[in-house]
């Protein structure tokens, strides 16, 4: 009578093969590291990179961690890259340089005039730190080939009860830089959409998703990359939520890959 204990070598087989499968899932996406010299401090840019083709996702702020977990989570099942900055744990980057410490808000380093209030905002300024940051903004862009990207997805967090949709309005602290702002009265605050197309707007005000759009004619330069990417007729969309809104968040990713696709912005295949 034959026996119905499976054999030893088939167990080992069988133990092989899924350890295959699940290595092979494991592999679906690969990292890099690209150093960055300013001053005394290295920013180094950690790419994750898909293996289906999709968008550039950008993340420069070395504090909103919860965006780059949403990022990484379609990213692992749409493919892409994603490019986070990092270098102190923090929102602005700090260097020393000629015995003096500068800080910047790396997005603000998009234009000279970004650049300078940047700098002058933390009460320290020099041409030298000027020509440092300027140069390292040059660098990234070109390694990167952002200014040859169809679109840039942006990835942030807000949290403490500071930038909210709100802020947009004509009654808040941003309307200058809105031409348009739909407030859903089923979604919290904190978590909207920051576009710079038309297109993308009404796409996500048709969700009821929280969404403001860029006035691209009168939004005054800070150096930002939304300012900096539409002056270049490059399409840009902020993801913006809440630090404790990963679910949230994710689901907002999900919502804008799915929308660049269907405009085309990226590759299907």
């Amino acid at each position: 009578m034959a026996s119905k204990t499976t054999p030893r070598s088939a167990i080992t087989l069988l133990s092989l093969a899924v350890a295959v499968v699940v290595s092979g899932c494991a592999s679906t996406r690969q990292t890099s590291n690209t150093p960055f010299t300013i001053g005394n401090q290295t920013i180094r840019a950690r790419v994750t990179q898909g293996e289906q083709p999709g968008p550039t996702y950008l993340n420069v702020h070395d504090d909103e961690n919860t965006s780059v977990k949403a990022g990484k989570k379609i990213l692992a099942a749409s493919g892409g890259r994603l490019i986070e900055l990092r270098h102190n744990g923090k929102r602005f980057v700090v260097f020393k340089l000629d015995d003096q410490t500068y800080r910047f808000d790396p997005n603000r380093i998009f234009s000279p005039v970004g650049i300078r209030a940047t700098l002058e905002r933390t009460r320290n300024y020099s041409e030298a730190a000027r020509r440092e940051i300027e140069q390292f903004t040059a660098r990234f862009l070109e390694t990167f080939a952002l200014d040859r990207e169809p679109v840039i997805i942006a990835l942030h967090n807000t949290g403490g009860g500071g930038l909210s949709i709100n802020s947009y309005l004509t009654t808040g602290n941003k309307p200058t830089t809105a031409s348009v702002t739909h407030v859903s009265t089923n979604r919290f605050v904190g978590d909207f959409f920051y576009v710079t197309d038309r297109r993308f707007f009404d796409y996500l005000q048709a969700r009821d998703f929280n969404v403001t759009l860029q006035d691209d004619a009168n939004v005054p330069d800070d150096g930002s990359a939304s300012v900096y990417f539409a002056r270049k007729g490059i399409p840009y969309i902020n993801v913006e939520a809440d630090v404790s809104h990963l679910r949230e968040q994710t689901e907002m990713v999900r919502v804008a890959q799915e929308m660049v696709v269907s405009f085309g912005l990226v590759p299907k295949h």
